[in-house]
């Protein structure tokens, strides 16, 4: 006794569109959220290589740390001067990189013309990007906030 198929019914149809709803709503939220953590992430291996650019750039160039983030960046012809050190990349000296918009402002001189602060911040560019927003100076210390833009007085990461 074989029934005859009529192909799939209504419900079954019903049952399917609600189980792929339901799978893409816990899938996608949960996506968007680990792209925010990778640009969080990323944002932070910026800033170390910003701190270790400006390390490289003061021990090379007697002008202190460097003027503008574009001073760090990739000189056109492969000869690195105080005004492109070569110790970035292009991207990040543009100051957008994964979801994050970089500022950079440097100290004042001293009486020699040497630069002697900086201070650089990572914020997300929008919301769906990332909700952490970074700090660093020339301490090398990362700083975050989760609500505005990090400041000098906000909490070390880890701490």
């Amino acid at each position: 006794m074989r029934k005859e198929s009529q192909g799939i019914s209504w419900l079954e149809v019903i049952v399917l569109i609600v189980v792929v709803v339901l799978v893409a709503g816990i899938v996608v939220p949960n996506l968007w959220k680990s792209k925010s953590e990778i640009n969080e992430g990323s944002a932070m291996r910026s800033l170390r290589m910003i701190v270790t650019a400006e390390n490289n750039y003061v021990t090379s160039y007697d002008t202190g740390f460097s003027q503008t983030l574009a001073n760090l960046g990739p000189p056109a012809d492969a000869q690195p001067t105080a005004s492109l050190a070569g110790f970035l990349d292009s991207e990040l000296v543009s100051g957008t990189k994964e979801g994050y918009t970089f500022t950079y402002t440097a100290g004042p001189a001293d009486e020699n013309g040497r630069i002697q602060s900086y201070a650089v911040t990572a914020d997300p560019t929008n919301s769906s990007t990332g909700a952490v927003h970074y700090f660093v100076d020339q301490t090398g210390i990362i700083r975050q906030n989760p609500q505005q833009t990090a400041t000098d007085k906000d909490k070390p990461l880890g701490g």
